[in-house]
């Protein structure tokens, strides 16, 4: 997370329920889209072409025939699926991998740390949002820089007044004049504070 450091991770499997319910959907759309084209295919072809095959072989044969084909399809679509996670982890690996990199990240800020800088890899997806949160983040720490400042402000503006009341004989005029500066700096914080929504 630290600005300019090239992120990488190792592991392909960061997000394990997203990325296989990733990987389920895409197998459930490669064999539906198999199971409706074989269908349209035999059905297509046992229309066109089933009688002339059939007095061509013997009506054993053809189903023969036509379960032979089914069970090459259905070994093909079987050896396919190792593929297709492969490739489904490795496609939904550049979405998980920055979802969990962006709630890690957020759960350090919602400790308020604010130190660090969501970085990404380049080919990740999500690039987008990344940049808006570290605005966001850039945002905050200028906030609280001038939080601080303020506040350190009236701490010191506090001991002034503490001491001035301590005085023998107490200065009414510089008191008040502590008092002013005081109100005002707390004016300055309350509309630094305002502007947030809670």
């Amino acid at each position: 997370m630290r600005q300019g450091a090239e992120y990488s991770r190792k592991r392909y499997l960061v997000a394990k329920r997203f990325q296989l319910k990733y990987v389920g959907m895409i197998l459930a759309m490669v064999f539906l889209t198999a199971i409706m084209c074989s269908y349209l295919i035999y059905y297509t072809m046992m229309v066109t072409m089933g009688d002339k095959l059939a007095n061509i072989y013997p009506q054993g044969r053809l189903m023969s025939i036509v379960n032979t084909v089914n069970i090459r399809i259905l070994a093909s679509m079987l050896l396919a699926v190792p593929l297709i996670t492969i490739i489904g982890i490795y496609a939904s690996h550049r979405i998980a991998g920055p979802i969990d990199r962006i709630e890690q990240f957020l759960g350090s800020m919602a400790g308020g740390d604010f130190s660090q800088i969501l970085a990404l890899r380049k080919k990740d997806e999500l690039i987008h949002l990344v940049t808006g949160i570290n605005g966001v983040v850039n945002s905050m720490k200028a906030t609280v820089k001038k939080e601080r400042a303020a506040i350190g402000s009236i701490s010191a503006s506090m001991e002034n007044i503490r001491k001035l009341g301590a005085s023998k004989p107490v200065n009414h005029d510089a008191l008040d004049q502590a008092l002013d500066k005081l109100n005002e700096e707390v004016s300055v914080l309350k509309k630094q504070v305002e502007k947030y929504r809670i």
